[in-house]
């Protein structure tokens, strides 16, 4: 069912359990995952449960930006919630967890997965990460290969987005030339379109570049945010073989949030 929440934003979904917001210890990092997991809570009409570590300041004021304090009435609640998120999702259940993203990984670590990909067997889980700035938030660059977890990107860029009246740009990488290439890349970007339902302030853009990882890179300097979906291949593939959504991780300058869908 669709509907339109208090804060004018299209929700096509109902009946979310909270979004949950894990313990970030970086200043920065709790700053965006608040503001993540607020927007989200908002276009889901879901509670919004934010750790008590991530919403005390020294003042103590909560880290959600003020625009988001002012213009959306999603209710918030602080909960304890620990390091190891784990036993709060047990007891909350929720629809969406945001977690700060793991630095990089050690060689053990990496073959085991990430935590964030452990936990979405159980939920919905967007990552997020300690670079660039909180408060100027005006374009979003949403890279789309077409995997499963571009859905979850997509929903994540359109509600931060209506959030903070931010633009989105669709981008997909041909790294193969030839029609059939360029044909496909242009229905992902549609199908995602489509995804973004009534929202206005967007555009798509299909790329050619000899290395996807290369290109979104270079580009994501030009946006606020980059909002992509995790790695669609498992741990050991992506040591062997590399993978897109890991390099981009890894070696932007710019703020990159991460969509990992739930997998039952």
């Amino acid at each position: 069912m669709t509907a339109v929440n208090d804060a004018g934003v299209t929700s096509t979904t109902e009946g979310h359990g909270p979004c949950l917001v894990g313990h970030i210890a970086d200043t920065t990092a709790a700053r965006r995952g608040a503001m993540v997991g607020h927007a989200m809570a908002t276009v889901r009409d879901a509670e919004l449960l934010l750790a008590e570590s991530t919403t005390a300041t020294p003042a103590g004021d909560t880290q959600l930006p003020p625009d988001h304090r002012d213009a959306y009435s999603q209710p918030t609640t602080a909960i304890a919630a620990a390091a190891d998120i784990e036993p709060a999702v047990n007891r909350r259940n929720p629809s969406a967890l945001v977690v700060e993203r793991d630095s990089r990984p050690s060689l053990l670590s990496g073959l085991r997965g990430t935590a964030a990909e452990r936990l979405a067997d159980r939920t919905d889980v967007v990552t997020v990460d300690d670079r660039g700035d909180v408060e100027t938030l005006a374009s979003i660059l949403v890279p789309i290969a077409g995997g499963r977890h571009s859905q979850l990107a997509v929903e994540a860029a359109r509600a931060v987005a209506a959030a903070n009246d931010a633009a989105v740009d669709l981008f997909h990488v041909v790294e193969t030339a030839g029609t059939a290439s360029r044909e496909r890349g242009d229905q992902i970007l549609a199908t995602a379109a489509t995804a973004l339902g009534e929202f206005e302030n967007v555009d798509t853009w299909l790329y050619e570049a000899a290395s996807a990882a290369d290109a979104i890179i270079e580009q994501s300097e030009y946006y606020d945010l980059t909002v992509m979906g995790a790695p669609t291949v498992g741990p050991l593939e992506r040591f062997v073989f590399g993978s897109t959504s890991t390099d981009v991780q890894q070696d932007a300058d710019s703020p990159v949030v991460v969509a990992h869908a739930h997998h039952p």
